[in-house]
């Protein structure tokens, strides 16, 4: 019979921002060495045309993990700017999904079915994800800055001691809030990519590997491997060029290259580096990548079943 069974379940507000702020915090830590190695190869790969040097110099990460431990860094090394990935990564969470979710539950009810188109769906998570990529793109500007201090000439680098020094400095050295948002652009822009290259291939490969294989447990896994193969390809033109705009010196005389506009970063990278030159990082960026969304929907969903079941729901229903 339909009512002899609970038909619909969804998760409060407070669930749904308590759970995904320690799973971001729990995979930022876990990635967060990929991440660093990523953009010390952003940085040494800049004008690597310009500088008459093999490409394999830059873009290879082990080389760049051995450099740093011969160098005395330990595994600690890898975790400076650590705490300015973990306020922008918790604060994008919490932002987009406590406003995704408190619109998202004002609007549903007057709909029919009690829930929102894809198209609907689609709208809010962009322009609440925009708006909480651009709110938190200080703390992304402190730390792409803190990682890539290490692979600059010592007579130049920043020093920074922390996230809250670096947001000071900046406010300081460059010129107030505004510098803040320096490269807020790219950072919005990145994000957006990153949640639709990512999302889409993973729903399609799932979505087919179960109409061929049935329910098995390797479906998730094999999803998140593809969906991040196409979220690299996408999205890592639009890191690389986001680290030159954030890493930049106010002093021209300091860079490598000077960029006027996001274009010429574009028109730069390609002149000097050629295409290779828009995938440095290609390797540590895609294990990030899939660890994160592996993490993520492992964790959540593990967590999600289990409330299911509590509030009542048939094993077919989770």
């Amino acid at each position: 019979m339909l009512g002899s069974y609970k038909r619909y379940w969804e998760p409060s507000l407070t669930e749904v921002v308590g759970l995904s702020v320690p799973v971001g915090a729990i995979t930022t830590f876990l990635t967060q060495p990929l991440e660093f190695v990523k953009t010390r190869i952003q940085v040494r790969t800049e004008g690597i045309g310009l500088r008459q040097l093999k490409n394999e110099l830059g873009v290879n990460p082990w080389r760049i993990f051995r450099e740093i431990h011969e160098t005395g860094g330990g595994l600690s090394h890898f975790y400076y700017g650590f705490d300015a990935a973990l306020y922008s990564r918790l604060g994008y969470l919490f932002i987009r999904n406590f406003l995704y979710k408190a619109i998202y539950d004002q609007v549903k009810p007057v709909k029919p079915f009690n829930d929102l188109t894809l198209r609907e769906k689609a709208v809010l998570s962009g322009s609440v994800g925009a708006f909480a990529a651009f709110v938190t793109s200080p703390f992304e500007l402190a730390q792409v800055r803190m990682i890539a201090d290490g692979g600059l000439p010592q007579s130049i680098r920043r020093n920074y001691t922390s996230a809250f020094d670096a947001i000071n400095r900046i406010q300081v050295e460059e010129g107030g809030s505004r510098a803040l948002f320096r490269g807020a652009f790219a950072h919005v822009v990145k994000l957006a990519a990153l949640n639709i290259s990512l999302t889409g291939p993973y729903d399609y490969m799932k979505e087919k590997i179960w109409l061929v294989f049935g329910d098995f447990g390797f479906n998730h896994f094999l999803a998140l491997t593809w969906a991040s193969f196409w979220a690299t390809l996408f999205t890592l033109p639009l890191d690389n060029v986001q680290t030159r705009v954030l890493k930049a010196f106010p002093d021209p005389s300091k860079n490598r290259l000077n960029y006027q506009n996001y274009l010429d970063v574009f028109k730069q990278i390609y002149f000097y580096e050629r295409i290779h030159g828009f995938y440095a990082g290609a390797i540590p960026y895609y294990g990030k990548m899939f660890l994160t969304a592996w993490l993520t929907c492992t964790l959540v969903n593990g967590v999600m079943d289990s409330q299911k079941r509590a509030a009542g729901l048939e094993e077919w229903q989770i």
